[in-house]
């Protein structure tokens, strides 16, 4: 099965690298419907000459791309010869397909037809940021600044502004002090801290950034559609740093100390469970096996559809920003309420993060103890260690116990409880 899935990922990478061929001149008439001819123009960025079929000018075309919230964004402008923009389409996104669609529906990237290439468009009139997509619009509209400054200074000699290079705000700066903070404190063992960590994470990670991790950051390392790092250097951070820090030291740090969602769970569990209920290992360790089937069918979408947004079935958003559709907002409800009776509910039993993130630990875990047999095998004592209880899986390790764990019929909550798990996978499948 493993080797199975591993073909059809490369399957569906191959596929979407020869999908993606474009025939040009059918692209520019999206935008310019009377071209019938075009002579491409050296430059940055591919830009475009385009002329009717009496030969009459009619636009400049040209492409670009940037950092969005999920991977680049690709736009082609058109640009007229007063300095307007005379068209903008969207090409290719890499964004969550819910926060795509409230952008559309609030005018992008039609409002910005019109508008003068001399001046940036956060300046102009009818360009509004949206709220809980404002890194989509950022980069829809730094995509088109950067085509329309080309055109203008370079085919219409205007002035035009000095584009921005380098984007790093304030609380950019408090995430990284955040992920400092607890990676020292988790491996200097300080789990005093942890309770004030993990309330910092739901402020600040949570509702104020909206930046949980998730499967669809890494769908973009594996689709090859990662942000640029000056325009996006705080995803390199959350994303690449977390998994360097998982694979080097073996540990699952961003679920146990960082997670914000995996926070409000542990909250409500802690404040509000009052039922004595211990679920069946056997039912969970059975449901937790289904999570490599959804890690693998994300992987499968994000490189079919070429769109790594799409692998990203979460419902932190949901949580911290307000806005879902209604499987998604039902989906919520049931994590919420079973989170009172089982710790972590989400994270043990459906979160493909933490299923990457544990894959990553374990990998390093067993490589650590290849090393240990050779030491052992030349005469160097070595201590056994298990490493496998997590502190969402506070059972302890069947590998460790002697002899075939004892049966245990379900009962009355475990039927509950699996009933909710397939309800949830419906609605992950649905949404």
């Amino acid at each position: 099965l493993i080797i199975l899935a591993c073909i059809s990922l490369l399957l569906a990478a191959i596929y979407q690298q020869f999908s993606n061929k474009e025939d040009i001149l059918s692209l520019l008439q999206q935008g310019e419907p009377a071209a019938v001819e075009f002579q491409e123009i050296s430059g940055v960025y591919k830009t475009y000459e385009l002329r009717d079929e009496n030969g009459n000018f009619l636009s400049y075309g040209v492409m670009t791309s940037a950092s969005g919230y999920g991977g680049p964004i690709k736009m082609l402008t058109f640009v007229d010869q007063e300095g307007f923009i005379a068209n903008a389409l969207l090409l290719e996104d890499s964004e969550t397909p819910l926060y795509l669609k409230r952008v559309l529906a609030a005018g992008y990237p039609e409002n910005l037809q019109g508008k003068v290439v001399t001046e940036p468009l956060v300046d102009q009139e009818g360009i509004d940021a949206v709220s809980g997509a404002t890194r989509t619009v950022e980069g829809i509209t730094l995509a088109v600044e950067k085509g329309m400054y080309q055109i203008g200074q370079n085919q219409l000699g205007l002035t035009v502004p000095t584009l921005k290079t380098f984007y790093f705000q304030w609380q950019d700066g408090l995430v990284i002090l955040l992920l400092v903070i607890a990676i020292l404190a988790a491996t200097l063992k300080k789990s005093k801290l942890r309770p004030w960590i993990l309330v910092a994470t739901v402020f600040i990670l949570g509702f104020m950034e909206n930046n949980s991790l998730t499967i669809g950051n890494y769908m973009s390392i594996l689709a090859l559609k990662m942000p640029t790092f000056f325009e996006r250097p705080i995803w390199y951070v959350m994303v690449i740093g977390i998994f360097f820090v998982t694979l080097l030291l073996g540990r699952n740090i961003y679920c146990s100390w960082l997670c914000p969602f995996g926070a409000i769970q542990e909250g409500i569990y802690k404040s509000l469970n009052l039922v004595d209920y211990k679920a069946n290992p056997k039912l969970i360790q059975t449901a937790r096996k289904n999570r490599w089937f959804f890690l693998w069918l994300a992987a499968l979408l994000a490189l079919l559809f070429n769109n790594p947004g799409i692998a990203s079935f979460e419902p932190f958003s949901v949580f911290f920003d307000g806005d879902g559709n209604t499987s998604q907002w039902i989906m919520m409800g049931l994590i919420l309420l079973f989170s009172i009776f089982l710790l972590r509910f989400w994270c043990r039993i459906f979160c493909p993060v933490g299923t990457f993130l544990d894959f990553l630990a374990v990998c390093k875990r067993k490589f650590k103890r290849f090393f240990r047999k050779k030491d052992e095998a030349s005469g160097k004592p070595a201590v056994a260690s298990c490493q496998r209880t997590t502190l969402m899986d506070k059972e302890k390790c069947t590998s460790c116990s002697k002899g075939k764990p004892e049966e245990v019929q379900l009962s009355g909550g475990d039927k509950i409880v699996a009933v909710g798990i397939f309800i949830i996978w419906a609605l992950i499948l649905g949404a």
